[in-house]
């Protein structure tokens, strides 16, 4: 009698197929876990965003959000928003700008995408801060 010590091809095949199922059930659940932190993280940047509208409202002598064609871009918004509060830049934010709109002087329209696999755009107003 031989004193075999080891594992036979067909074990490890069937841990090897085992670890397969298990990794192709747990990607897809993490990445929707990173998306839903991605879209948290620019909803909450741009929630900062809308307060310091709000205080540039405040302070502005005619009571007024930025008009649109002062906040053309994110480079734009940060330079504007700076003497009420930082806001991060185009290239460390968690989002990315798509446009800004002021109807009337108490109304704006901010839209964003996230950084997330769909893009998930984000649209801010005086009031809230959604996602579709």
């Amino acid at each position: 009698m031989r004193n075999q010590k080891g594992f036979t091809l067909i074990e490890l095949l069937i841990v090897i197929v085992i670890i397969g199922i298990l990794a192709a059930v747990a990607i897809p659940r993490f990445q929707g876990v990173s998306d839903k932190a991605k879209i948290g993280a620019a909803k909450a940047e741009m929630a900062t965003i809308k307060n310091l509208l709000g205080m540039y409202q405040a302070e502005n002598d005619t009571s007024a959000f930025p008009a649109a064609a002062d906040v053309a871009s994110h480079a734009n918004l940060v330079t504007i928003l700076a003497p009420y509060g930082a806001i991060p830049a185009a290239g460390e934010a968690s989002w990315s700008f798509v446009s800004y709109a002021r109807a009337t002087e108490d109304t704006f329209v901010l839209k964003g995408k996230a950084d997330d696999r769909n893009r998930t755009v984000i649209t801010v107003t005086p009031t809230v801060v959604v996602t579709p």
